[in-house]
This record gives structure tokens, sequence and C-alpha cells, in this order.
């Protein structure tokens, strides 16, 4: 681990900014001597980690454990982030021993400091979420989170879309040639939720399986607030159980945990609004290969697999019957 005054790029630069004023704020870090390490390297294939924000493990003084985390956003996803947002959501989840704590939020570099988790905590994999106990945990968690105050950030994925569409323009050589069949699904899942009704409520939103940390005795924690709302509950199961589920027999059991018993219309939802995460996903990855002048990362290549699951799921012999049966 490194002192502040030797950066390395833009976004260390931007971390010892954070970290300065962190630390000449928070009364406990005044007498320390910050010191940083990249906590994850940038990866956007075969996962998408680490690429709209930049973050550090970070010590109190020259030689001690590394105690905090520190989660800078990338100013060329400024257009996409609201990390006071997510500062907010952080701290509403963290009271519900959920997430780690944040302590504090520097504006100017659009940066939290959290409290570290700790070595222990591992990002879940596959395996563990398919796990019965560790599916329930985190429909658990969703369960809690969606049961507090609103957040104060309303968001739907397919107002994202067409953001998103806009920032790419209609034209964009990035596109796939069958963007227009993608859209118009996009479209008429819109419209079948639409038509059949949603509910809004708090939600994490981001069930990536690098944002969801197993802990000692099974224990849960959440990480990554960027995507922090409050939106249609069933958004974020579907997008849980299009993550965590290969085939259909696990995602009905989440089902099942989410609502008590299996609900088919409930499951249909799920399978909509996976649709919508994947082709969502896929059109943020081209953003950002736009936006992000980080040439090492992967990005086209990541939504080259979101948007084929996404071909996928709407491509499937009898998905406009799901729609249908909202």
């Amino acid at each position: 681990m490194k002192p502040l005054g030797t950066p390395e790029d833009p976004s260390e630069r931007l971390a010892e900014a954070a970290l300065a004023d962190a630390f000449a704020a928070l009364p406990g870090l005044r007498d320390g001597v910050p010191h940083y390490a990249v906590a994850v390297p940038g990866l956007a294939s075969p996962s998408y980690h680490g690429v709209e924000s930049a973050t550090y493990r970070v010590a109190q003084a020259e030689g001690a454990e590394p105690s905090l985390f520190l989660k800078a956003s990338e100013p060329c996803a400024g257009s996409l982030l609201d990390p006071a947002a997510a500062f907010r959501a952080a701290h509403a989840i963290a009271a519900l021993g959920l997430a780690p704590e944040p302590l504090h939020f520097a504006a100017d570099q659009g940066a939290i400091l959290f409290r570290g988790l700790g070595p222990d905590w591992r990002p879940a994999t596959l395996d563990r979420l398919q796990d019965r106990d560790g599916m329930a945990r985190v429909i658990d968690a969703f369960r809690r989170i969606g049961a507090g105050d609103a957040f104060g950030r309303r968001w739907s994925v397919f107002e994202a879309i067409r953001d998103l569409r806009a920032l790419l323009g209609e034209g964009a050589d990035v596109l796939p040639p069958d963007a227009w069949f993608l859209f118009d699904w996009a479209e008429a899942i819109e419209a079948a939720l639409t038509a059949a009704g949603t509910d809004v409520r708090p939600a994490h939103a981001d069930p990536h399986a690098s944002n969801l940390l197993f802990g000692p005795d099974g224990a849960l924690q959440l990480v990554d607030f960027d995507m922090a709302c409050d939106t249609d509950p069933h958004y974020q199961l579907g997008a849980f159980l299009n993550e965590a589920c290969a085939f259909e027999t696990p995602m009905k059991a989440g089902i099942e945990m989410a609502e008590g018993t299996f609900r088919p219309e409930v499951f249909n939802r799920a399978r909509a609004y996976a649709a919508a995460d994947d082709l969502h996903w896929g059109l943020r990855a081209l953003a950002m290969d736009r936006l992000s002048p980080r040439r090492s990362l992967e990005f086209r290549k990541y939504a080259a697999w979101r948007l084929l699951r996404c071909r996928m799921l709407v491509g499937r012999p009898g998905f406009e019957e799901t729609l249908r049966a909202l």
C-alpha cells in the first residue's frame, strides 16, 4: 500500500483527493495517514466489475491492515451515476445490517468511503447463489430492503434503455444488426407490464454475483449501490434469478421463496424483466466502451454476451405468451 502523494493515473488522483477530504472531515480519522491500494482491478468480461468506479482498500497508517474501502466514480460515467443517491441508499441498507457502513461522501470526487468488511468476505459464486440457503438469504435481503422507506430515486429499466439508445444514437456502429428486434421486444415488454400493473419499492437493483458478499456463517452483505432505487421489485427478482440460475426449475424455487408459493404470473414477470435487464446492461457496456478511456477493458465482449442472452430469451418459443400471462 502506498501513501498519498504518488498517484499514477487520474483515478488515483481522484482517490487521493477523496481520501484527503474524508480523513480531514471524520474525527476518528484526522490523525491517520492514509495508505491505499487497488481493491478490484477493472474487468468488463466475463464479469462487469470495477469499470464505472475505481475501488481501493485503505489503511489508516503505514503497515496497518486495511480497514476502510473507497469507491470513487469514474468521471467518464458521470451521466450514468448518481453518487449522492448511492450514498443515501447505502446508509439505509447498512441500517438494516445488510451492507458495510458508509462513513463519508466526498461530493467533489463522487466517492464514498466505507468501513471495510475484512478478508473473510467473498463475492458469491453461482454455486452459492443456486444453493437453497444462499438464494434464500439474498431474496430475504431484497424483502427487508423493499419493506423500508423509499430511497427517493425513481428508476425504470425501460427509461434507462431509452436514455442509452439516445446516448448511443440509432445509427451507432456498435449496435448489432438486429438491435431493432431487441428494442421492439423491450417496448412490448414495457407495454405488457404497464397494462398488468406494477409496484414500486426500494431495491438494491444490482444483484450481480460480485455485489453479493458472503462471510462467516453464511452471512450476507450487499455492496455497490449505484443502481439502488425505487422500482418494481419483480425487476430485481428477475435480474437476480437470471444471474443465478441457468434453468427454470431453480428459478421457480426462487419465485416460491419470494412469494411464499410459486405464482406463474410472477415467474412470467421475472422472465420478462430479465430480458429487459440484459438489454439494459448490454447497452450500458456499449456506452462505457464509448465513454471510458480504459481501452484494455472488453466492454463490447460483455455487451455481446448480455445482448445474446436477451436475444435467446425473447426468441424462445412461447415468450409472447409469457407477456400475455403477466
